[in-house]
């Protein structure tokens, strides 16, 4: 289904993506002030060798090869060498090896929750002083206002925003067709979306009905949050957000709507969704190109997250890039890491590989060479994306919180016991960050 515009069409397409929102980026994130850093040189005429340690295992892909072949078009005395993760462990666990060997990474592509650990340990340098000196042709206005909350922290970069991950409804609009639910838009609530589940389940035996939809979703959406907004502490046992992680309790434990595991069968999502047994799932970027490239037995579309009463949201994700501190060529380190991610590169990769970028340019493209679904929706979650609270300790922080809520969608406790606890774990968690 997926079809490839010409290259040239896509890449060459100029203006800006509506909806998608960056004013006043530069001023908020930094990058028009002074940096305590050194100041940006040059890259130096001398061979040299970089090394790009991956956040995935596996070779190298077609977009890497290609970028480093362009790169290589300017500085043919460079070399970037590329380094998949392992099969096991995380790219942070890797990188803190390599980091003990004297081999530390000159680039290095973390998942979210990396990045806030290793910047607080002074293993990520400050790139605010090559993002002010190339910012006509950087283009920093050009990221996704969103995804920078990952990359900048206190005025300075220490990260490069890279994919545009988002969560996005997908469903099955046979099923939806058959009851006259309509077509779900940004007026739709998350009661009137169980109410529609409710009569596909009715109407066919066989249905399932939705999955159950990230913790943030909901929660965010009727006005509670994970922790305060200085980062000091939980507060998921607030009655806003108790309510909402009760009512998603009870979508499996009351409605019925979410299926448990036995129901499941040790199915997937994704095989559940294929065979029409779920009819809603949320959906990422990697999800949505999968259906897109299959041939489904029924139709479907994307949509936007429901409304919760207090607030419309969506939750940004995807990898950033950031250089080390202990790099011992960080001027060429800058110049392959503002190339890879610039938005020529970056729009070229969103046509090629099919993936939507973290920059408006690049997200455009994306949609401009793709068919197959509803694009303007794309525009729009990303419009009321906010970000996870990727603290030092996200991890400790996210196992505590999975914990209490796995006792809650299993019914083994309420919500308010188990966020009570949570917020109590999560709390000691927070108070050993200096």
């Amino acid at each position: 289904m997926t079809q490839s515009a010409t290259r040239r069409a896509v890449l060459g397409a100029g203006g800006t993506l509506g909806g998608v929102g960056v004013a006043g980026a530069l001023g908020a994130c930094g990058v028009g002030q002074e940096s305590s850093g050194p100041a940006p040189g040059g890259v130096p005429s001398k061979p040299i060798s970089l090394t790009h340690l991956n956040q995935g295992s596996g070779a190298a892909g077609t977009f890497f090869d290609y970028a480093v072949a362009e790169f290589r078009k300017k500085y043919a005395n460079v070399n970037v060498e590329y380094i998949p993760n392992g099969a096991t462990g995380t790219v942070m666990e890797k990188f803190l090896s390599l980091s003990a060997a004297g081999t530390t990474p000159d680039v290095v592509v973390l998942n979210p929750p990396f990045v806030e650990p290793l910047r607080a340990r002074g293993s990520l340098a400050d790139l605010t002083p090559y993002v002010k000196r190339d910012a006509k042709t950087y283009q920093p206005e050009d990221f996704v206002e969103s995804t920078l909350t990952r990359a900048v922290r206190n005025g300075k970069w220490h990260a490069i925003p890279d994919n545009l991950g988002l969560w996005m409804m997908i469903y099955n609009t046979t099923a939806f067709q058959q009851v006259g639910a309509g077509t779900p838009d940004a007026t739709w609530t998350w009661d009137r979306l169980v109410d529609v589940i409710r009569q596909t389940m009715a109407r066919d035996a066989n249905v399932l009905g939705m999955n159950m939809p990230p913790y943030e979703l909901p929660l965010r959406g009727n006005g509670g949050d994970i922790l305060s907004n200085d980062e000091k502490q939980c507060i998921l046992d607030q009655p806003a957000a108790v309510e909402a992680i009760q009512w998603e309790g009870d979508l499996r434990q009351r409605h019925r709507v979410v299926p448990g595991t036995a129901e499941m069968g040790g199915l997937a999502a994704r095989a559940l969704f294929d065979s029409g047994r779920i009819v809603v799932n949320w959906a990422d970027p990697g999800f949505l190109n999968t259906t897109v490239r299959q041939k489904m037995n029924f139709s479907w579309d994307i949509a936007t997250i429901p409304r919760g009463k207090a607030a419309h949201v969506s939750t940004v994700k995807g990898p950033s890039l950031s250089l080390s501190t202990d790099g011992k060529e960080r001027d060429t380190a800058w110049a392959w890491l503002g190339h890879y991610t610039g938005p020529e590169m970056q729009k070229y990769r969103a046509v090629e590989s099919v993936s939507p970028t973290a920059r408006k340019s690049g997200l455009k493209a994306y949609l401009d060479s793709v068919q197959g679904f509803t694009k303007q929706v794309y525009v729009d979650v990303a419009a009321i994306t906010r970000t996870m609270p990727y603290i030092a300790k996200y991890d400790e922080m996210d196992k505590e919180i999975q914990a209490g809520l796995d006792a809650v969608y299993d019914g083994k406790q309420s919500a308010k016991v188990a966020m009570a606890e949570v917020t109590r774990k999560v709390n000691a968690i927070l108070a050993t960050i200096k």
